[in-house]
């Protein structure tokens, strides 16, 4: 007996799924129980991958590596819990603020240990209130907002800081084609439930790093440009905005003081040539000025953000772009050498000082 055309419909749509979770399965057991894993989503020697967050830094890991600020091969050191840097008990003394750093490779900084911001900032909490603030550097390279919110659930509350701080972004921005339909605004919930499945994820990767790519000379160069303009120009990065919203959310339900601090990169309207070829460009663009944009629609959405949510706000971008000749402060778009790690340490702890937002100032 012939089956009906629903019924059809019906058994193949259940072979997909069962396909499909199959698939999804067998990719989180091979990132996630195999060695592959740390190849599949390219970790560094110090990192391992993690189940709930993506992954995480090596615990108890000592080794050199190469410092672009020094050039010479430098000490890099992760404590027992998995964070960069010193020791710090699990259980923070009562007199003490503890304020934990969020963010990508820019928090978690280059080599040497006293060149990241956050231990920058300790120094200057050291000397100018000595034994008052505790300094924690959970930057991760690679983290987006996704994986900063996740490791906040996860990781972070334990811990119970004062204050968060959250710099992060550069990452949604690298990843996110402001050309592709599931980023617009109507498709942001589908986009953002998708992007849980690790198989949409590798998917996504082989049509835009490897597919579109080839496609992209059959496109017209003439009707390319005016297309991508109004597409930037009118791009919202949604998911992103959600993921600040719920970081903000997770931090006050568990009466944790979070401050957003916006991007600053090397970008800027009179870079020398010296400084253009420093820029790294997204897989979707070489366009400097489209990069520009996006920088600066990423700051509207954070400031967005902390204003819709009554949030505290540090406004990095503009004091980096104060600085004369401040393309000599980054090795490339956005990661910044010592000297411009120092800058970033001094104006978070101006405004933590400034906006009375630790104990030791009101």
């Amino acid at each position: 007996m012939k089956l009906s055309i629903w019924k059809k419909i019906i058994f193949s749509l259940v072979v997909l799924l069962i396909f499909l979770i199959v698939a999804e399965l067998g990719i989180r057991a091979i990132l996630f129980l195999t060695p592959l894993g740390n190849k599949s989503l390219n970790l560094d020697p110090y990192e391992e991958p993690d189940p709930n967050f993506g992954w995480r830094l090596k615990a108890n890991y000592q080794n050199i590596r190469f410092s672009p600020d020094t050039k010479t091969e430098e000490n890099l050191i992760i404590n027992s819990k998995g964070f960069r840097g010193k020791e710090f008990n699990k259980e923070k003394k009562a007199d003490v603020n503890r304020i934990i750093t969020m963010g990508d490779s820019v928090t978690f900084g280059i080599t040497p240990e006293v060149c990241p911001y956050p231990s920058q900032l300790q120094e200057i909490f050291n000397k100018k209130y000595p034994n008052k603030v505790e300094i924690i550097n959970a930057g991760v390279e690679g983290y987006s907002s996704e994986y900063v919110l996740k490791r906040l659930k996860y990781d972070i509350l334990q811990y119970k800081p004062d204050i968060v701080t959250v710099y992060v972004g550069w990452n949604d921005l690298y990843a996110v084609n402001p050309q592709s339909p599931l980023n617009s605004k109507k498709m942001a919930k589908l986009a953002e439930f998708l992007n849980k499945f690790y198989i949409y994820k590798a998917g996504r990767k082989v049509i835009f790093l490897w597919i579109k790519p080839k496609l992209d000379h059959l496109i017209t160069l003439s009707n390319a440009i005016n297309a991508d303009a109004a597409i930037y120009d009118k791009f919202e990065p949604e998911n992103y905005k959600n993921n600040l919203k719920e970081i903000i959310k997770v931090c006050r339900e568990n009466n944790i003081k979070v401050i957003l601090i916006n991007l600053t990169s090397i970008l800027s309207d009179n870079m020398s040539q010296e400084d253009i070829k420093k820029v790294h460009y997204p897989y979707f663009t070489s366009d400097i000025e489209k990069l520009k944009t996006l920088q600066t629609i990423y700051n509207q959405a954070i400031e967005q953000v902390a204003q819709e949510n009554n949030t505290p706000q540090i406004d990095l971008n503009s004091a980096i772009n104060k600085i004369s000749n401040k393309g000599a402060l980054f090795f490339d778009t956005m990661h910044p050498y010592c000297e411009g790690q120092k800058i970033i340490a001094e104006t978070i702890f101006n405004d933590l000082i400034s906006q009375k937002l630790l104990d030791v100032v009101k």
